[in-house]
């Protein structure tokens, strides 16, 4: 399973609840609000150091290997809004 947080605009929601009444996603309704991408009060120097040792740690994909998982995503995506 892969995690994405998209921050929602507009009438995307309702997009979104027909994709996970498919159950091709699940939205997570109690956020981690101690992420680094929500706009906020800025980071200590100290945080922003576990941040990026947390991120050096974690597990990478190729740029290749991202196109292509994305591009299949991407297929997937398309089929469901036609």
């Amino acid at each position: 399973m892969q995690t994405l947080k998209v921050e929602l605009t507009d009438n995307s929601l309702k997009a979104l609840r027909e994709l996970e009444n498919k159950r091709l996603i699940r939205i997570v309704r109690e956020p981690d609000l101690n992420s680094y991408a929500f706009p906020g009060e800025p980071i200590t120097e100290d945080d922003f150091r576990k941040w990026v040792k947390y991120a050096d740690d974690s597990p990478t994909v190729s740029l290749s290997e991202a196109k292509q998982r994305w591009a299949a995503q991407k297929k997937k995506l398309q089929k469901l809004i036609r």
